[in-house]
């Protein structure tokens, strides 16, 4: 085999990561709680949608912070995608690891924060008690239901409570698989490919 025919193969875990990555930006939220019909919040690495009482909430910063996290990560995507079609190219191997862990990062980073929150909010929740009022509520971690609880005087209330990943959440963990499995084989195509016959010397 030449090495021109050698240096046309492809590495499809990676070319099948570059393109997923590629999508994942544009596919909605990751993350979603809501208080009954009160409070909303979606999350991703990418953006965010917070609504209390109808009102959306807005943060200029946090817009341009997950702004600058969805042009990283298609670039990852678009990087990811060349190294793994031109597996046989010098610069191949760097693009594929610039690319494979950006959404293996953005995974891992995500389940922290929401761990960190829930124990902030539960802390909150047992600390801060209204005069004359009842406030009955345990936040699940990461996913789960419950209730909230109001009580004072002669007045009740109840909401519910849901926190759940959704399925564009379990899509990134698969492509973080196929990252992970990208970067093992982009070494081993490489190390594969037969090298560059010299120069005869005259």
């Amino acid at each position: 085999m030449s090495w021109r025919s050698a240096s046309m193969k492809v590495n499809p875990v990676g070319a099948v990561a570059g393109a997923l990555i590629l999508l994942l930006p544009f596919l909605g939220p990751w993350w979603h709680a809501s208080l009954g019909e009160a409070a909303v919040v979606e999350l991703s690495p990418f953006g965010y949608r917070v609504c209390v009482l109808g009102e959306l909430l807005h943060s200029t910063l946090a817009s341009y912070l997950l702004l600058g996290a969805k042009v990283s990560v298609i670039l990852g995507g678009i990087f990811l995608l060349l190294g793994s079609l031109f597996p046989g190219r010098w610069w191949s191997r760097p693009l594929v690891r610039f690319g494979v862990m950006k959404v293996f990062w953005m995974v891992i980073s995500l389940v922290v924060f929401l761990v960190v929150a829930s124990f902030v909010a539960n802390f909150l929740l047992r600390s801060i008690r209204p005069e004359d009022v009842t406030l009955d509520l345990s936040l699940p971690f990461l996913t789960g239901s419950s209730e909230l609880r109001l009580s004072g005087g002669n007045m009740s209330a109840s909401m519910p409570v849901d926190l759940h990943f959704t399925g564009v959440f379990w899509m990134a963990v698969v492509v973080a698989g196929f990252g992970l499995a990208a970067r093992i084989t982009a070494g081993r195509f490489q190390g594969a490919l037969p090298a560059k016959p010299a120069k005869p010397n005259k």
